[in-house]
């Protein structure tokens, strides 16, 4: 008994070794000293958003669409995507290069996460072909290999954790099922586009946070509550602005997260101001009493509020660069074909991404400033002398396009304006 007992210490005792001898490899070599992405991805462009998110778009199940067929995403709408991703996670880059190798098709994921002490985690995924699609062929970290039998294990206990840092809180089974069949080769990723909505429509409500349908019905009956309340004229999204971050204050004392809380709100009144349905993110919403549809409006007009607050919502879920670059694409497409390029629709954008990139901050004075009722001079500075509805052409006559000195000088008169208000500073 006694030299069973010792064996079996001894065992233990190796096998504890064993593991302090493979964390310490693991340290030892897979931080660096230097990130393997030397430069941080440049700004997104207007351009390149509007592409990759019009595209993913055509996988959204609520949309009616005549023809079937494959959605390709290519090569840089996928690395847009990615970076989008990337942003949502700590000190993070993120880069992707798509190469064809003869019939099949190479990917390499990379990323570099930046860690305490000056060290970084470097990793790089890299991505072949199989008959049911994509797979993961070879898994770096810093500069340990791991076997593909080990790196297909490890990724997927990660992703999970990976994919709900980045705000999908669903299985990840319904990413696998979307990608089932996919193609990937030098030109970007195709997808069958039945199996592509039909994981979309599962991964919709996935898409939202824990706890998000009671919340959302708690803010859409406060919603309706508000709408039976005058507004000021021209101005009448801001008693609705008000009851429901004075619902949210409410709901953080009583043991809610104060953040969630607040997009939960942007994101009830956006649907509301956009003539949106929250059932078209929640099916059980159907069953909700409807909110009378009622305009709501910024200084006399309802585009005002939704700039505002679809920007607000991006900000705060998004980051503040995903909501200006997707403010201006829409500014730039209404230029060549729709209303016209409007800087008062930029300064309601900007607005708008301020707010949303201090509430994602934690900051709780504009929580407590928007529930206690603002005027709208406090909320969205005046229009005056911004042009709009300039088609194309004017623009770029006038202000010499984006990017331009003409084009920075008025950006810089919006930014100053906005920062000239107590709320957002």
């Amino acid at each position: 008994m006694r030299f069973l007992l010792r064996a079996v210490l001894s065992g233990v005792a190796l096998g504890v070794i064993g593991c302090a001898v493979a964390l310490a490899l693991l340290l030892w070599r897979g931080l660096d000293r230097a990130p393997s992405i030397a430069e941080a991805p440049p700004a997104l462009s207007a351009a390149s958003v509007d592409a990759a998110m019009r595209r993913v778009g055509e996988l959204d199940p609520r949309k009616a669409r005549t023809q079937r067929g494959r959605i390709t995403l290519s090569a840089e709408e996928l690395r847009v995507l990615l970076q989008m991703a990337a942003r949502r996670l700590p000190a993070t880059r993120a880069d992707l290069t798509l190469t064809g190798r003869g019939d099949s098709a190479l990917g390499t994921l990379r990323s570099s996460t930046a860690l305490p002490a000056g060290l970084w985690l470097n990793t790089e995924l890299q991505l072949g072909m199989d008959e049911d699609g994509p797979v993961l062929d070879r898994l770096r970290i810093g500069d340990l290999p791991l076997p593909p039998a080990l790196a297909r294990r490890l990724a997927g206990m990660l992703l999970p954790g990976v994919l709900e840092r980045i705000g999908y809180h669903g299985d990840p089974a319904l990413i696998a099922q979307a990608l089932r069949g996919a193609q990937l080769s030098s030109a970007g990723l195709s997808i069958d586009d039945r199996a592509g909505r039909g994981a979309a429509r599962e991964g919709l409500r996935a898409l939202l946070p824990p706890g998000e349908p009671e919340r959302l019905a708690d803010y859409h009956a406060a919603l309706r509550q508000s709408l039976t309340t005058p507004g000021e004229r021209g101005n009448s999204l801001l008693p609705p602005l008000q009851a429901l971050f004075a619902r949210a204050g409410e709901r953080a004392a009583r043991g809610g997260d104060l953040l969630t809380e607040q997009r939960s709100a942007l994101l009830v009144l956006t649907l509301h101001v956009t003539g949106r349905s929250p059932a078209s993110l929640l099916p059980e919403a159907a069953d909700w009493p409807a909110a009378p549809r009622t305009v709501l409006t910024l200084r006399g007009r309802e585009d005002m509020a939704q700039h505002y607050l679809g920007s607000a919502l991006i900000a705060a879920w998004a980051g503040g660069q995903w909501a200006q670059v997707i403010g201006l694409s829409k500014e730039m497409r209404d230029a060549r074909s729709g209303s016209g390029f409007s800087f008062t629709d930029l300064l309601a954008d900007r607005a708008g991404t301020r707010l949303g990139e201090r509430i994602a901050a934690g900051h709780t004075e504009p929580a407590k400033r928007l529930a206690a009722g603002l005027k709208v001079d406090a909320l969205l500075p005046p229009l005056d002398g911004l042009a709009e509805f300039m088609p194309e052409a004017e623009f770029v006559r006038r202000f010499g396009g984006v990017g331009a000195p003409g084009y920075r000088a008025v950006l810089a008169d919006i930014d100053a304006r906005i920062a000239a208000l107590e709320l957002y500073r």
